[in-house]
């Protein structure tokens, strides 16, 4: 199962993404793969309301997803119901020297 992260389109504050370690050996390509919506609270409150685990942690909010066809489910929902998303890396300020 992959976990996405889900943040807020436009917020100058970005979590941090404590909960994801930099492996060892990343070879400055280390990337977080996540779900950029511009209606936080409308694309969790759709996902919950469709049975998708939705979890909060210190640094954000993430869903489990079990293959492509649960990640094409997401989208379908968000297109559905107006929601502008994006999927992208989602990690910030990484030191790649």
């Amino acid at each position: 199962m992959v976990v996405l992260p889900i943040l807020q389109k436009n917020n100058q504050q970005q979590p941090c993404q404590e909960t994801h370690r930099l492996p060892l050996n990343y070879m400055s390509d280390y990337s977080v793969l996540g779900l950029v919506v511009d209606r936080l609270d409308a694309a969790l409150r759709i996902l919950k309301e469709k049975k998708f685990e939705v979890q909060e942690r210190k640094d954000g909010w993430r869903t489990g997803v079990d293959g492509a066809g649960r990640l094409s489910e997401i989208t379908d929902l968000f297109q559905r119901n107006d929601i502008d998303y994006t999927l992208s890396d989602v990690v910030e300020e990484v030191y790649q020297g």
